[in-house]
């Protein structure tokens, strides 16, 4: 396969201007530590790269995932049979007004320094949420305090077939914990902020970073939430009632501070925490009724896995 998609990805943009490695281990990549390799991992430098991806792997059939930060990951032990493409190399912040423009690739929290010095506010209510642009628009992160579409008013992305398109504020359909992008990639993502003092942002940025550090288990290794939270209720309250708060498998356990994160000492496996995942939402189900969702993206080899 090596010659398959290399060749054809040089052959196809000669100007390529990425990184092309196989069998490249994602677990560094990854906030959790887990997981084996990918077939295939590229880094495009610009739009252009990424839409020469898109296509090749079209051409070939080749399945494509993107991996952002890797905070709401969980790659299997046995590794991904696929074309994984991060997307790091993208992280320019350009601003125009009250609007900043930044590549999917930024940081949420290089982001959040920037336009707290720049003096732009509403951006504090994603404080504390690790990840990068591209992935906090995919999934609509966020926190109780709100989400990344709030203030989104304009996407680049690249859609299915390779092409670049402009998406404005009236084209968004976001759902909870959903960008409502489906096989689109984020290029970049602008924001239209307000203005006020980095003093009193910074305030918000503290009281916002106090009361994660408080309630979640911000320092060790996780994917953030596990579940989604069903309508009217919330994926940790029922895990918590069932039972399973620091309920562990082999080096992966339920957080003693948030029952709908699993933290990961690092000797764990892909193994131990879909063994721990099943048996949170098979007592959940037995003493609810409630079904949990996955919230977190599970990648793995063939038809195994999501």
């Amino acid at each position: 396969m090596r010659d398959d998609f290399e060749s054809a990805l040089r052959e196809h943009a000669p100007g390529f201007h990425g990184a092309v490695r196989q069998n490249v281990p994602l677990k560094p990549f990854t906030h959790l530590r887990i997981g084996g390799p990918a077939d295939w991992l590229v880094e495009p430098y610009d739009a252009s790269d990424v839409q020469s991806i898109v296509r090749v792997c079209r051409e070939l059939d080749q399945r494509l995932l993107v991996l952002g930060g890797g905070s709401n990951v969980l790659v299997s032990d046995e590794g991904v049979d696929a074309v994984v493409m991060r997307l790091d190399r993208m992280h320019q912040l350009v601003r125009e007004d009250s609007r900043i423009t930044a590549g999917a690739g930024a940081t949420l929290p290089g982001l959040l320094r920037s336009t707290r010095e720049l003096g732009l506010a509403g951006l504090e209510v994603l404080t504390g949420v690790p990840a990068e642009v591209g992935g906090a628009v995919a999934m609509n992160a966020g926190t109780h305090e709100g989400s990344t579409f709030d203030h989104l008013v304009k996407l680049e992305v690249v859609d299915s077939s390779g092409e670049l398109k402009l998406l404005e504020k009236e084209d968004f359909n976001p759902t909870y914990r959903n960008g409502g992008l489906g096989d689109q990639i984020v290029v970049s993502a602008t924001f239209d902020l307000k203005n006020d003092s980095p003093q009193a942002i910074y305030a918000r940025f503290e009281q916002s970073l106090k009361r994660r550090n408080a309630t979640q288990p911000v320092t060790e290794r996780s994917v953030g939430c596990v579940f989604k939270n069903p309508d009217g209720d919330s994926a940790g309250r029922l895990i918590e009632r069932a039972g399973c708060k620091t309920k562990s498998r082999g080096a992966v356990s339920v957080s003693g501070k948030h029952a709908n994160y699993f933290v990961h000492d690092g000797a764990g496996n892909s193994e131990d925490f879909l063994a721990l995942a099943q048996d949170v939402r098979e007592r959940v189900q037995k003493e609810f009724g409630v079904e949990l969702e996955f919230e977190v993206k599970r990648w793995g080899r063939g038809d195994a896995w999501a």
